[in-house]
């Protein structure tokens, strides 16, 4: 399964479908990386696409504290994913 880690050690579980301009499939705080299924089906025709898990939901791992959960922190991840694939720019949706 891949991975990549954030700066506070929270590794973040991802999906990536095919080579291209980078797309970043970003979900809210009641969805996960399955709920962007039939765009990665799409989009990938075209276009390297790229769904994460936030902290908190499985398979990326699921801290203990209150304070682990923010918007700086998914923001936080979101550039891990970014960093940790090598993408310098790209789309989010």
């Amino acid at each position: 399964m891949p991975y990549v880690t954030a700066d506070d050690g929270v590794r973040l579980y991802y999906e990536e479908a095919r080579q291209g301009a980078p797309v970043l499939f970003v979900h809210e705080f009641l969805g996960e990386y399955r709920s962007w299924e039939a765009q990665l089906r799409y989009f990938s025709r075209r276009y390297r696409c790229i769904a994460d898990d936030a902290r908190g939901y499985t398979p990326s791992d699921v801290p203990e504290r209150v304070e682990d959960y923010s918007f700086e922190h998914r923001r936080a991840g979101v550039r891990a994913v970014l960093d940790g694939l090598g993408i310098e720019s790209g789309h989010m949706l």
